[in-house]
């Protein structure tokens, strides 16, 4: 029987000196800001959405992003709903625990983790890959991607160790060069109209038959991934209450309609007809051939350069959502509690950041024989999405029951009912499809893929076993458990 969690706050916001509150001085469009930055829309845009549409539906591609979306919306009602009544960090381990009881939630938050490390080791390889290509570009030597990991994750831990402020300045740097290209881009193929015009039968519902609808919607939503995490920087919000229902649909709704300009661009530029072949065909080359052909061969240099800024905003992104989830876990007690500790002078979860390089250091360990990063790049990308919508099942599931428990009419039929258990629905036929369908999603059907599915299911039992070890031997910290005691 699911524990029953007070279903709103028993005590007063922790006092700012203790030694596991985070500090910071976030606003609504620095939370946004990372949000973007950890979604990539460049690294989308350049490679992902070629996918969607190659083996996808092809022109209905917009219509897919604009579907998505709408899906994230309903998930975000839900999301919303719980930070509004529970004002505690921890995000999603915090709103499964409420809801369905401390066994999952701890299942949920080591899933988080497992879900963001795999996400991790991949952006650190995506800006490898494409720094490997924009130094040979360059005339330079080539440089082994096992280096150019080792300096992107220390330029990670320096940055991961200050306030994060700091972060937050330097991705808004980064994600206006990466938004201002791509609107570039969108601007010139409209304005030249490509070979068939502007077409709008790419929002058509009939159109979706061209190609596999789930898959697409799978691929689709790989671009979102971070949209979720708005509520991991709560302490360090100036308005936490206002900030986390802002910039959490304000993130979804920002990043889907720049896919769905981008996606309409990209049908535009090659034409309804030829798009589908085109992006299959040559999926690497299908997003800087048409900047080549609209833009000219200059932009093509400067979309290189962009990329690597995109990854690099990922990796940093990354790091601190990440490490934010292993200061959870530390400070509740369920890993050591040094993890949850917080730098004096900037406020940081400087012990977890260093956790959170050593784990993705040890995540690379089995790939550094790899020629190239390529070969896992799309494995634990695939691994850690399906990771994640387990987490968010778990946590709309978790909206639904939490609510039950208490007056569901304060917090509206809609929102804490239809919507998160649309949600919840949507989220596990995903997952089904994404089972099913993972050599597919994941470019690889041997036993590494099966080892991390495996690997997936055993983090998710190991948290349930966890945590009733805790409830017998260490009762005090099975209390804390999804930051129930904050």
């Amino acid at each position: 029987m699911t524990e029953r969690l007070e279903s709103t706050p028993t005590r007063p916001a922790a006092d700012p000196s203790d030694r596991t509150r985070l500090r910071g001085d976030l606003g609504t469009f620095d939370v946004v800001i990372m949000v973007l930055a950890y979604a990539g829309p460049l690294a989308v845009v350049g490679l992902f959405m070629s996918f969607v549409i190659g083996y996808g539906v092809g022109a209905a591609t917009p219509l897919v992003f604009l579907l998505v979306t709408a899906g994230l919306c309903l998930f975000s009602f839900g999301y919303v709903a719980m930070s509004r009544r529970l004002p505690r960090p921890g995000a999603l381990y915090t709103y499964v625990t409420a809801g369905l009881g401390r066994p999952i939630g701890l299942s949920a938050g080591l899933l988080a983790i497992l879900s963001y490390s795999f996400f991790g080791v991949a952006y650190h390889a995506g800006l490898a890959i494409v720094l490997q290509v924009l130094i040979s570009d360059l005339g330079g030597p080539l440089i082994g991607w096992q280096f150019l990991v080792i300096g992107s994750l220390s330029l990670t831990l320096v940055l991961g160790h200050f306030r994060i402020t700091l972060s937050a300045r330097i991705l808004k740097t980064l994600m206006l060069a990466e938004v201002v290209t791509i609107l570039l881009w969108d601007t010139a193929v409209f304005i030249d109209g490509g070979p068939e015009g502007r077409p709008l039968s790419a929002f058509v519902p009939s159109d979706l038959g061209d190609g596999s609808v789930a898959l697409a919607l799978v691929l689709a939503a790989v671009g979102f991934v971070g949209f979720e995490s708005t509520a991991v920087f709560r302490d360090e919000m100036r308005d936490p209450d206002r900030t986390v229902p802002r910039a959490t649909f304000l993130a979804v709704l920002s990043i889907g309609a720049f896919y769905v300009l981008a996606a309409w661009a990209a049908v535009v530029a090659y034409g309804p007809s030829a798009v589908k072949t085109a992006a299959h065909d040559d999926p690497a080359g299908f997003f800087t051939s048409s900047v080549q052909t609209y833009i000219g061969s200059v932009a093509v240099h400067v979309v290189a350069v962009m990329l690597v800024m995109s990854n690099l905003a990922g990796s940093i992104s990354n790091q601190n959502i990440l490490s934010r989830y292993f200061h959870s876990l530390g400070a509740d007690g369920a890993l050591p509690r040094a993890v949850g500790s917080v730098h004096r002078r900037h406020g940081s979860p400087f012990v977890a950041n260093i956790v959170t390089t050593a784990v993705l250091v040890l995540l690379f360990l089995p790939w550094l024989s790899a020629e190239q990063p390529t070969s896992f790049y799309a494995l634990l990308s695939a691994a850690g999405l399906v990771a994640l919508e387990v987490v968010m099942a778990m946590a709309s599931f978790g909206v639904f029951v939490f609510f039950r428990r208490g007056d569901v009419t304060r917090g509206g039929v809609w929102t804490t009912v239809v919507a998160p258990l649309i949600a919840a629905l949507l989220l596990s036929l995903a997952i089904v499809f994404g089972i099913l369908n993972f050599d597919v999603i994941s470019g690889d059907a041997g036993p590494r893929a099966v080892a991390l599915l495996v690997i997936g299911i055993g983090t998710g039992v190991a948290g349930v076993v966890v945590a009733l070890g805790f409830r017998r031997w260490r009762p005090e910290t099975y209390r804390r458990i999804g930051r129930s005691e904050v």
